[in-house]
């Protein structure tokens, strides 16, 4: 009789845990779905006089948004997890439901496995769409750009930032915006219809009186005939390169390198006596941030169950917007200290996940089971 009572709680616990992992998933992608529509209206309203401006047909123009769907769901799926937490087991809870399950003899968090194992599922799906899809998905966008708006050409390898120039064309190892200045620059000085004139290569170049300066630059200069003159210049100017606030949106591209591409890049930087401290956080980031979706799981369902009662859609977005923002503040605050060197990379990449991670813990040791 104890073994078949045993079975039979086995079963039920299945049933329950099955129903439970349906529930969430079904909440989940609506609620990816709202997030993503919400972002796709945002970015049209956004882009919609440059369409127009430029003439964009529809088609284009509809394959311009979808292009930035992955990274929108990307970014907004630990919310998504949070918020199906919340409406999931907070519908089980207003309805007596989790009563029930612990009048039973249920294990509540036995029973609420699955959603953890969805947590997983989905931090791993987000890190292996962030090394393939995403950076597949703006590579187009940046075509589209370069293709219906003339935005000049841009590129981020492992050698560094490559930009198309009015003149020519600027390789920068390292950038920093916010001192404008640019570390390990070569320019190289383009001529109709594609003959090299010349090439200017500096340690460093400063933003100065509207133009790039380099106070020390070696100046190649080449001839029609093939003829070479090296010449070293002090206070040389590098024509025809955009402002510091144009180029931001240029280097931002890096972020697009999968974890590989950014190693690579950050093991030259290092080579060449280059603070990487920056690139070191977003790598570390691409592996933290995205096991925030886990995490905002484990933190929603104590809440769920604590206001699931008195709760409704309303209570659920209201304390997944609290949590998410709370995560971005404190994110923010230690990519900053990181950035400056208070604290070594990795801790400023994977602080907020374990803050994070410990207050879900400790509120999930005073769920009643």
């Amino acid at each position: 009789m104890v073994h078949g009572r045993g079975s039979r709680y086995l079963t039920d616990l299945k049933i329950l845990e099955r129903y439970i992992l349906v529930e969430f998933i079904k909440l989940f992608a609506m609620a990816a779905l709202a997030f993503l529509a919400l972002f796709l209206v945002i970015n049209l309203f956004e882009n919609m006089d440059g369409l127009m401006k430029h003439n964009v047909p529809l088609g284009p123009s509809a394959l311009f948004f979808a292009y930035q769907a992955p990274f929108i769901v990307s970014q907004t799926s630990a919310v998504a997890a949070l918020l199906a937490t919340l409406l999931s087991l907070g519908a089980l809870s207003k309805h007596g439901e989790i009563t029930a399950l612990k009048s039973g003899g249920v294990r509540l968090l036995s029973a609420l496995t699955p959603l953890f194992f969805a947590g997983a599922v989905i931090s791993v799906s987000v890190i292996l769409m962030n090394e393939t899809i995403v950076p597949a998905a703006q590579r187009r966008v940046d075509s589209f750009k370069r293709q219906w708006y003339g935005a000049q050409g841009r590129g981020f390898g492992h050698s560094g930032m490559w930009v198309r120039t009015e003149g020519g064309i600027l390789n920068v190892r390292q950038t920093d915006i916010q001192k404008n200045e640019l570390n390990g620059v070569t320019l190289y000085l383009l001529e109709r219809p594609f003959t090299v004139a010349g090439r200017i290569g500096a340690q460093n170049a400063r933003w100065k009186d509207g133009a790039w300066m380099a106070a020390e630059a070696e100046v190649w200069r080449f001839a029609a005939d093939g003829h070479a003159v090296k010449t070293a210049e002090a206070n040389a100017a590098l024509p025809g390169v955009m402002p510091p606030e144009e180029l931001i949106g240029a280097e931002g591209a890096y972020k697009n390198m999968t974890i590989f591409e950014l190693n690579r890049y950050i093991n030259g930087l290092v080579a060449e006596g280059y603070n990487a401290v920056r690139f070191k956080i977003d790598l570390y980031g691409k592996i933290t941030f995205p096991l925030v979706n886990f995490i905002m799981i484990m933190v929603g369902i104590p809440f769920a169950l604590k206001t699931g009662r008195h709760g409704g859609i309303a209570i659920g977005v209201g304390i997944s917007v609290l949590v998410a923002f709370s995560f971005w503040v404190v994110f923010a605050v230690m990519r900053s200290i990181g950035v400056n060197g208070v604290v070594p990379p990795l801790v400023a990449a994977a602080f907020p996940d374990l803050l994070f991670f410990a207050a879900g813990g400790l509120m999930l040791g005073y769920v009643r089971e």
